[in-house]
């Protein structure tokens, strides 16, 4: 099989998985951007195939749906800002800073999904992150509210009910099923529940303000402020996540190398 072949396979394929959600659900189907991809031009075109994919495969799909997940580096950031002038929707995955929130918001993603815990902790079980950034949720959903962006948080990489009952409040949340299962059996009031809440407007209140800034068309900038952010430790856990996505993208790829794989169909 010739490598653009190969490759038109390992998406159709993926993007075939997700379409069968759409008469499931009513909201959107995330499909993830090769994250192993290094310029903005190339995750331009990466998820310009995806969304021609999902035409080819289901023309009656209301492309509306679709929401293109892209890591958060400044490439793939300015990626979604000129996929949004193309008309593709973006979400800014491997999130782990105020700086990737303000430059998601300015390239008009429809979401940021900030990974409460690093990634290494769902994949080692020896590994302990102790420093979970619940607050960021709080924090990125205030300064767009403030400011006027469309962007919404979408928090992402829990490990506890406590966790998701702090998020009460955020825009959108993905969750676990065994943590959701725990959820719907709880029999705490929704008051208690609601005073748990990092987004009481207490909380809000006291939560540490971000001025309006820009990192647009400012890379220097972007870079320096990114590097800093929590003493480096953000672009270390990005760097991991992406890094960990990779290997999964580059696991993928090796399956569909498979001659009796790429045989069905």
């Amino acid at each position: 099989m010739s490598p653009v072949k190969s490759w038109r396979w390992k998406y159709r394929f993926m993007v075939s998985l997700s379409l069968t959600l759409v008469p499931l659900i009513t909201g959107d189907i995330h499909v993830m951007a090769n994250p192993t991809l290094q310029t903005t031009k190339q995750f331009v075109e990466n998820a310009q195939r995806i969304s021609e994919i999902c035409t080819r495969l289901q023309p009656s799909f209301d492309e509306s749906r679709l929401c293109v997940k892209v890591v958060a580096t400044w490439e793939g950031l300015q990626a979604c800002r000129e996929l949004t002038s193309l008309g593709i929707r973006t979400l800014a995955t491997t999130l782990f800073t105020i700086e990737q929130a303000i430059l998601a918001a300015e390239a008009e993603c429809v979401y940021i999904a900030p990974f409460v815990h690093e990634l290494k902790a769902f994949f080692d079980e020896t590994y302990h992150d102790g420093e979970p950034i619940l607050p960021l949720c709080v924090q990125a959903q205030r300064y767009f509210e403030q400011h006027s962006y469309v962007t919404r948080v979408k928090a992402a990489g829990l490990l506890s009910v406590d966790e998701a009952v702090k998020l009460a409040g955020v825009a959108s949340l993905t969750i676990a099923p065994n943590l959701l299962h725990t959820l719907s059996k709880s029999e705490e009031l929704e008051s208690q529940l609601a005073d748990r809440s990092l987004f009481q407007e207490k909380a809000m209140l006291e939560g540490q303000a971000v001025e309006h800034t820009t990192f647009i068309d400012d890379e220097a900038k972007f870079r320096e402020a990114f590097a800093k952010s929590a003493g480096g430790k953000g672009q270390i856990k990005t760097a991991q996540a992406i890094e960990i996505f990779s290997e999964y993208q580059i696991k993928a790829e090796s399956m569909m190398r498979d001659p009796d794989l790429t045989r069905i169909g």
